[in-house]
């Protein structure tokens, strides 16, 4: 009789230990992944790594009918965080809306609409406070996903904005786009930009090399080779710039073609776009090495962004200087970037705390809870750092109330 009758000597626990952190890995989209970089010779470029592990129309994390968010999701968006930050846009639909004349039917079009809660609190707003506006606007909800478009259809309808009440539109944003003719009103978005794919290059001389997916041993890695395209070099070219020597970088084609294309769909109105991100000269700077692309779960920034695909939100920091550009070949003009925390403080969140205030005695928790939000909304170390970039075309974009300075809400207090 043996005296190691299970052979545990003979036993590689660390070959266990890895097969237990593949486990672990392991996605029902991962090997999804591995096909497409085995049918593409080995790796695939990050663009096509994004694409699939966000909108994989099965296992694709925003495919996902399981996707929550705000505080029980992956992270929180404004819309989210209090039903005000709708009403304060709202505010500045309304503008828009008699700038361009007050027509009597005006396309409101919200592209990557999440949970459905921003188009929410702008139609109720909408509906209590300016009610010509409200019914001359035609609401187009958007998204990529089936899903979400089934989810943002029974966050409005719970708030009354379904048939036979009230109209709103869900469409698939490529079906959309694709449409022929063009549409005067608002297309206003929230974190929209920076969930599209992108490639990812880090510069090496006066090159860019692109990094790919590529896998070993049943893992993803990152591996460095020539572009897949030569569009890649004409964006910095476009730009007049590179990464700094080193430096790794995100660049946004599928970004920039995107906006054109709703800028192209749009006859006479306003784009309003609400993100992450930076002016180009900011965002390759020199001293920028990492780039900006961030990976989260539960809140959580991941350390790899290739870890968990279709179970893992990814995102970056947009280019606004080519996004503008972009609208800009279709007509339309842009203003400087401004803030949401310095976007909303004008647009009245002052004095919308002031009146909470007010009715504090009737519900301090309440009022607690507002306040809370104000202040999550315009904390410069989260969301208030938001950028917000403004375009019109065949409409007056100076003056528009989002844009004026703080000091004009001081003066008008």
């Amino acid at each position: 009789m043996t005296d190691n009758p299970h052979n545990f000597a003979e036993a590689d626990d660390f070959a266990l230990a890895d097969e237990f952190a593949l486990a672990a890995e392991s996605t029902p989209l991962l090997p999804v992944i591995l096909d497409a970089i085995a049918r593409e010779g080995g790796r695939i470029t990050f663009a096509e790594f994004m694409g699939l592990a966000l909108g994989h129309p099965e296992h694709g994390y925003y495919s996902r009918k399981d996707l929550r968010w705000g505080k029980d999701g992956d992270y929180e968006t404004s819309p989210e965080v209090h039903p005000i930050f709708g009403y304060l846009w709202a505010r500045q639909i309304l503008e828009c809306w008699e700038r361009l004349g007050r027509p009597e039917e005006f396309a409101l079009v919200e592209p990557g609409a999440g949970s459905g809660a921003f188009m929410a609190a702008i139609l109720t707003w909408l509906r209590a406070r300016a009610p010509e506006c409200f019914e001359a606007a035609r609401p187009t909800v958007l998204d990529g996903h089936p899903h979400r478009l089934d989810q943002q259809r029974a966050t409005l309808a719970a708030r009354g904005f379904a048939p036979p009440a009230y109209e709103v539109e869900h469409a698939l944003t490529e079906d959309w786009l694709a449409r022929p003719g063009r549409v005067t009103g608002i297309v206003i978005s929230n974190e929209f930009f920076d969930a599209l794919p992108i490639h990812l290059m880090e510069r090496e001389g006066d090159d860019p090399r692109e990094l790919y997916v590529t896998s070993e041993g049943g893992r993803l890695a990152l591996e460095a080779g020539e572009t897949s395209t030569a569009a890649i070099a004409a964006y910095f070219d476009a730009l007049g710039l590179r990464p700094g020597e080193g430096a790794t970088a995100e660049v946004g084609l599928a970004a920039r073609d995107a906006m054109q294309r709703f800028a192209a769909r749009v006859e006479r109105g306003y784009i309003l776009t609400t993100d992450y991100g930076y002016e180009a000269r900011e965002l390759y700077a020199s001293w920028r090495t990492q780039g900006t692309l961030m990976a989260f779960r539960g809140h959580s920034p991941q350390p790899d962004p290739l870890g968990q695909p279709g179970r893992t939100d990814l995102t970056y920091h947009v280019d606004f200087t080519t996004l503008a550009t972009a609208a800009a070949q279709e007509g339309f003009e842009s203003a400087p970037l401004t803030t949401q925390a310095e976007a909303l403080s004008v647009l009245g969140l002052a004095d919308a705390l002031r009146a909470a205030g007010e009715r504090a005695h009737e519900d301090v928790h309440r009022y607690a809870a507002e306040r809370r939000a104000a202040e999550t909304l315009t904390d410069m170390s989260g969301l208030g750092r938001i950028a917000v970039l403004a375009m019109a075309k065949g409409a007056p974009l100076d003056g528009l109330r989002c844009l004026q300075p703080i000091e004009s809400l001081m003066r008008r207090a």
